[in-house]
């Protein structure tokens, strides 16, 4: 069952709730047309908000994409740590916090599918910076992980084994194409289904294995 959509409003800006909305607005042209074929009047129409009004928060469709991905994924990594916070403090099993952590991603994705499609698709659309920004965010999932993964070895050092960086890089890799797959058939809202599958190569890097 998936949870509340990613929340995109910016409380630290004023009228944070229409910026989210423009937000969310941007996603949607995006399922819909594409970043190629989506205007700034498009998505001043979707938000119900003037032109002017959607230019006083961004300057264009380019700042506000990186915006929504930056934003959404923000907000997926807080929610994944806080729930790692949690497993750590019922001492769940290693194996079931992988598993948790990568059962969190996906839901909050597949939560907003037009979000996970501007997020894991249109991004790259943004030329260099949209780039530039894909590789920051996998960068994130990838530290997040190896520090999960240390934490893990130290707790479990019997059964958990340390992983370098490029094992990890990996990792990630399988997993974003895991939903790549989902996103791009437009089946996004059932991303949870690849729980299984991807909490998998995880415990397959970490576990370590018996001479």
């Amino acid at each position: 069952m998936h949870g509340p959509p990613l929340p995109l409003e910016d409380p630290a800006v004023d009228d944070g709730y229409r910026r989210g909305r423009i937000l969310r607005a941007l996603a949607t042209c995006l399922e819909e047309k594409g970043y190629a074929a989506t205007t700034s009047a498009d998505i001043a129409r979707v938000a119900q908000v003037s032109k002017s009004a959607l230019y006083a928060h961004f300057h264009d469709k380019e700042e506000c994409l990186l915006e929504l991905v930056s934003r959404a994924t923000d907000k997926v990594l807080e929610t994944i740590r806080r729930s790692q916070e949690e497993a750590v403090e019922a001492d769940v099993p290693w194996r079931e916090r992988l598993r948790l952590a990568v059962a969190t991603l996906l839901d909050a994705l597949g939560s907003g599918p037009e979000v996970a499609w501007a997020v894991v698709v249109e991004v790259q659309a943004a030329g260099r910076r949209g780039r530039a920004l894909r590789r920051n965010l996998l960068d994130r999932y990838t530290a997040l992980i190896r520090e999960t993964a240390a934490d893990l070895a130290r707790r479990f050092p019997d059964e958990v084994r340390e992983v370098d960086e490029k094992q990890v890089v990996a990792a990630v890799g399988g997993i974003h194409e895991l939903m790549l797959l989902r996103v791009e058939r437009g089946d996004a809202a059932r991303l949870a289904e690849e729980t299984d599958a991807a909490a998998q190569v995880l415990v397959g890097l970490l576990e370590r294995r018996r001479p």
